[in-house]
């Protein structure tokens, strides 16, 4: 009989074991979707709904539990696709640290130039979002987007109170959030989409792409010059 019962015990801790092994497995395979997602640009493809919490949030250590990934990345996709009051929302779970709360300020900095008022009204906004920064700052002191962006408002801040009242454009409206196609058409990661200079023709420009490893090898070797006589 207690025979039975070990055989028993041992039995529904593998079987407990093989469980939280493949949520957990099932979570990192989310994971990988999602940061796949965000690395090619497919933000509306990005699957980042909450998650339960599973092993990897009681393990010991510093590592960050793979949930708390998801929701670095749910507030990662909100913000590039312009959903700016997401970001400030998915703050109020409190598990997912510095880049979440970077996240929400650069967030509130956005719908700050979305509406962005005049006068004291403006510097207020920036108030504001100088908080937000702070927070994440507190959260990582050492974080260099953070720390580079709360000293940007700060200086925004008071250029716009100083010239408050004198008819000045208190914040540069953004451009348009990601849109459909094969790369989204709004600013991303890398930057702003680039394109042709205005009021130029398309005739006019110029493609420069690098030679072919044939043609580069048909080139004439370059002559050596004459001895360049030393000055001073």
């Amino acid at each position: 009989m207690t025979s039975t019962i070990r055989r028993l015990l041992i039995a529904l801790l593998f079987a407990a074991g093989a469980w939280l092994s493949r949520s957990e497995s099932k979570l990192l395979a989310r994971v990988a979707d999602a940061r796949e997602a965000l690395a090619t640009l497919s933000y509306a493809d990005a699957k980042t709904d909450d998650a339960a919490a599973t092993l990897s949030n009681y393990v010991p250590g510093r590592r960050r539990p793979l949930s708390d990934d998801l929701a670095v990345a749910r507030a990662t996709v909100a913000y590039w696709l312009g959903r700016y009051g997401d970001v400030a929302t998915d703050t109020t779970d409190g598990t997912a640290g510095a880049e979440v709360l970077l996240a929400a300020a650069n967030a509130a900095f956005r719908e700050a130039q979305r509406n962005p008022g005049t006068g004291s009204a403006a510097v207020q906004k920036l108030d504001g979002v100088l908080q937000s920064y702070a927070s994440a700052l507190k959260s990582s002191p050492r974080h260099p987007d953070a720390s580079y962006n709360y000293e940007y408002v700060a200086r925004l801040r008071d250029q716009i109170a100083r010239t408050a009242g004198r008819g000045a454009k208190p914040i540069a409206p953004p451009a348009e959030p990601a849109g459909g196609g094969d790369l989204p058409t709004g600013p991303t990661v890398h930057g702003r989409p680039g394109g042709p200079p205005p009021d130029a023709k398309m005739e006019e420009l110029q493609m420069i792409a690098p030679m072919e490893y044939g043609d580069r090898e048909a080139q004439p070797e370059a002559t050596p010059g004459g001895r360049r006589e030393r000055k001073g």
